[in-house]
């Protein structure tokens, strides 16, 4: 397996010969590698974990390029039906979708989640995270999210080795409360941080956050970085 961190929200991870990409904010993400369209390569499989146009991102353009499935919230999807994208898989909390070799479990997220279009919000249902299994490996993007107890269940039933954990603050948890949560709540393998220096308003480092954390080890990528397992 092979993650790479596109800035944001956003990741490639490539496992089982598959590319799948998460919330693939490239366009206006001042975070993002220039060359991003280019370094992702085919894409397969692309997950959306929330509405909002930060992580909504490129996907109805990187969907059409490569004629790759998006996996997302129903009401997300029925959207995208409108928009014309047929390949479209909607699903909820708690539903798991296993294709290519790999699943897509969709967990619980606290966070909002409408898009705004021209104006008007538009309902998108609730924000997720999701636990995706390659093989021996089970990687948690939470989404955005502040910490939850819940994890602790998603940790007991999905058992993830790897996370993706946002801690940039003001949208999402912060460091001190991401910490809390991997070591407290998860129990990860690997910790990847997110959702931070994207903007000014965020954390402009995990350090704090890696300094905090005693549970797992802490891999800080840089945007375009790779950690391979």
């Amino acid at each position: 397996m092979e993650i790479q961190w596109l800035g944001h929200s956003a990741f490639r991870i490539s496992a089982q010969g598959k590319t799948v990409l998460v919330d693939p904010f490239f366009s206006g993400n001042p975070a993002c590698p220039d060359d991003v369209r280019k370094i992702i390569g085919k894409v397969d499989h692309i997950l959306i974990t929330h509405g909002h146009g930060d992580h909504m991102g490129d996907m109805l353009d990187i969907a059409a390029e490569h004629a790759a499935q998006v996996t997302c919230i129903h009401e997300i999807a029925a959207w995208l039906g409108n928009q014309g994208l047929a390949n479209c898989v909607g699903m909820n909390i708690g539903g798991t979708v296993q294709t290519d070799g790999l699943s897509f479990t969709m967990v619980n997220a606290v966070h909002s989640a409408g898009y705004a279009d021209g104006g008007a919000s538009i309902y998108m249902g609730v924000c997720a995270g999701f636990v995706i299994k390659a093989g021996k490996w089970s990687v948690y993007h939470t989404g955005d999210t502040d910490i939850f107890g819940d994890m602790a269940l998603i940790q007991r039933l999905h058992q993830p080795n790897i996370g993706l954990i946002p801690m940039g603050g003001h949208y999402t948890m912060d460091a001190k409360a991401a910490a809390l949560a991997c070591n407290e709540l998860l129990d990860l393998e690997i910790i990847i941080p997110m959702h931070f220096g994207t903007f000014p308003i965020l954390a402009q480092s995990a350090d704090e956050f890696a300094g905090m954390v005693k549970r797992g080890r802490v891999e800080i990528l840089e945007p375009g970085g790779v950690f391979d397992l």
